[in-house]
C-alpha cells in the first residue's frame, strides 16, 4: 500500500494539513519523514478517492519509507 507525503513545511500546505489533516480527518500517519530538500513530510495512506482536500499528487514515487513506495501529494488549499 503506497504512502503519500504531504509537506508540512510550506505555509500553504501546513495550513491545511493542520486544519484538515489533523482536525478533521485525523487519520494522519503520526511521525514525519526529514527529506534534506523538501523539509518535514507526513506521511498519510488516504487514497485520493477518499481524501475531500486531494489536488494532485506525483506519478512516480518520492522513495520508499519502510520499503513502502511514497508518492508526494499536494492537497486543495
Amino acid at each position: 500500500m503506497p504512502v503519500y507525503g504531504l509537506i508540512f513545511g510550506l505555509p500553504s500546505q501546513k495550513k491545511i494539513i493542520d486544519d484538515h489533516c489533523f482536525g478533521i480527518c485525523k487519520k494522519i500517519i503520526f511521525g514525519v519523514i526529514k527529506d534534506k530538500k523538501l523539509g518535514l513530510i507526513v506521511p498519510c495512506r488516504i487514497p485520493k478517492e477518499q481524501c475531500p482536500q486531494f489536488d494532485v499528487e506525483m506519478n512516480e514515487p518520492f522513495g520508499e519509507v519502510n520499503g513502502e513506495p511514497i508518492f508526494i501529494r499536494k492537497l486543495k488549499v
